[in-house]
This record gives C-alpha cells, structure tokens and sequence, in this order.
C-alpha cells in the first residue's frame, strides 16, 4: 500500500480502479465500495486506488458555526481503507483550487490525466465539483466522454437507516457502542504515536500512554470524549486491557486550535512505549470528562475508573481476542513529499 499527497507528476501511471468519498469512519457503507474496487480492479486487471479529501470539506467549509467532529484521524482512516484491499490512497488537498474544479475539470484533471482511471464507483449521494454541483449522473455522462466506467455503490442500512458518518457521530455522542460496532463493523478505535506527556499520571500512580488525537493545526474536534475502557493493540502479541480518557488542553497563546490528548493507562503494564504507535479499542463508556477541586479527588476519581474498566476488559477479553483484534500491526504511512496545488 502506498499513500500519496495530491496527484504527483512524476508518478507512475497505471490503468485503476477508483473509489472516490470523504471515508470518515470508514464504515460498513465505505467498506463495501472499497471491496467493490478491489473486485472491479481484479476482473479488470486494474490497480485498485481510493481518492479522499484532506483535510475534509466540511472543516473548510463548516455550515454555520457547526464544528465537524472527525470521526478518525487520517492514519487511521489510511490503514482501515488499506485493510479493504487498496493498493494506491490519494490524499487531495481540499484547497480553494480543488474546491472552485468545475465537475468537467475534476474527471479530467484528477481522474484522467492524473489517476488513468478506467473504473469509478462513489455513493448514491457523491457530488462533486463547484459547490457540490456536479452528481452521479454528471459523472455518468463524463465517463462515457472520457472513457471511464462509472459505478455507483448502493446504499447499505442497517435496520431502517443508511449507514453513514453522521449516524457514526450520533452513535458516539448517545454513547451508543453496540450500534457503533454494528455499524463499523468492529469496536471504535484510534490509532497513534505515543508522546511525552505531563506525567501528571505517573505521580498519582497511574502511568498513561499519551497520544495526540487531532492534529493541532485541524478545525475540527474529536467525535469521542470522556473516561472509556479500552483495549490497548501494538504493544505485546494480544491486546492489553487499560482505561483511557480523551480530554481537551489548553493552550498558552490565545487564538491557537484546542489540542486534544489521549490518555491511557495499560493495566500492569510497565515498559517504555514512547515513540511506538499503538491502536486504542473502545469497550465501554465509563463517564464524561469532569474538572476536580484537588489532585486526591482525581486519584480517587481514576483508581474507580481503573476498577470499573478491569471488570469491563475481563468480560471482553475473550470476545476481543475471538474478533481479530490483533489484527492490528505496527504499520506507518509511508511519508510522501509530492504534492499538487
């Protein structure tokens, strides 16, 4: 698997495949699209290729004062589309250039010209171009002009409603994990580097894996917050039972973007980590975020959280393990320089 920003130039070209959507949260709905490539692009003998938006449209333009909250973060949005069988992830810089493309200009330039697409598949919804004006049919007509075959992927629900990202959120904001992984198709998880921290949680007894959630430089925050417990993945062969909080921090400097850490304590686990990636599973919500009036009242506050989460993870373990949790490797996207305008 490759990862590519923008479209290089210099870029190999191969007759693809292509899926084309947003992929936040990379649910059930984008897998079976994702899969739908991988199938055209063998029948075809094609390369199969996903193109994404980063960062994504709605944090460019947010409708009113709405803040998007990502569902993933891009590593792992990259490694669960690359888990669907893609071989090539164009990550397009959702700029004023890409955003002003008319829908005639994207087929050609990106599709044509830059991918050598031969098939494309996107959602029954998928709009394109100028302020969203081009549709399915408009990609139709462009294909048949310009010689790439358009599919588009049905709509798949789950009871009465289409899955998609926004019921993802609403999932995570009801605190809805059984629908959350009805919907994904696994536990909710996040993926990152571990970074040094304040250590506040070594001096209370509790040592904590920091990650950072979303980038600071993003207009967005995170679609998940509170004290969960968790499944830790990247650290030995099985996952390691833990319980984690994701919180906001302040900064210093007025007028810079909130940054948002994840925080988590690995039960009985003591080596060093820094620098590793690991993946977090989310099991159960324990309780929001909440301020204390001293540092004995969060001890305390955490050594309940820590007792409630070592009862969750001891039920769950067996059905992690039997799910394929481990399937998780230490995998990195590659860092590429090439990049469009």
């Amino acid at each position: 698997m490759k990862v590519f920003r923008g479209v290089p130039q210099t870029l190999r070209k191969y007759d693809c495949a292509v899926a084309i959507g947003n992929f936040d949260g990379v649910h059930r709905g984008h897998q079976a699209l994702l899969e739908q490539v991988v199938q055209a692009a063998e029948l075809r003998a094609l390369l199969p290729c996903a193109v994404t938006f980063e960062p994504h449209p709605k944090e460019v333009f947010p409708h009113g004062q709405e803040v998007l909250a990502r569902v993933n973060n891009l590593r792992d949005k990259v490694l669960d589309i690359a888990a669907c069988g893609i071989q090539r992830i164009f990550l397009l810089n959702f700029n004023e250039r890409l955003a002003n493309m008319t829908p005639r200009q994207f087929a050609e330039e990106i599709l044509v010209e830059g991918l050598h697409a031969r098939w494309v598949t996107v959602g029954e919804d998928f709009h394109f171009g100028y302020k969203g004006k081009g549709t399915v049919e408009d990609l139709k007509a462009l294909g048949k002009e310009l010689g790439f075959e358009v599919w588009v992927t049905p709509t798949l629900f789950h009871g009465k409603e289409r899955i998609s990202s926004t019921r993802l959120r609403k999932a995570l904001a009801d605190n809805d994990m059984f629908e959350l992984a009805q919907l994904l198709g696994h536990h909710y998880h996040i993926t990152g580097r571990v970074v040094h921290g304040q250590e506040l949680g070594r001096q209370l007894g509790f040592p904590t894996l920091n990650m950072d959630c979303i980038p600071v430089d993003k207009n967005g925050e995170p679609a998940v917050r509170g004290v969960y417990a968790v499944f830790v993945h990247g650290l030995a062969p099985y996952p390691l039972g833990g319980v984690a909080s994701i919180t906001c921090r302040p900064t210093v400097t007025k007028g810079q973007p909130k940054k948002y850490l994840l925080e988590t304590h690995v039960f009985d686990y003591h080596e060093d980590c820094y620098g590793k990636i690991v993946r977090v599973e989310f099991l159960d919500k324990l309780r929001d975020d909440k301020t204390f009036a001293n540092l004995e009242e969060l001890k305390a506050a955490i050594n309940a959280d820590a007792q409630k989460a070592r009862a969750i993870v001891g039920l769950s373990r067996s059905d992690s393990a039997t799910r394929g949790a481990s399937r998780f490797t230490m995998t990195m996207i590659p860092s590429v320089s090439s990049r469009t305008p």
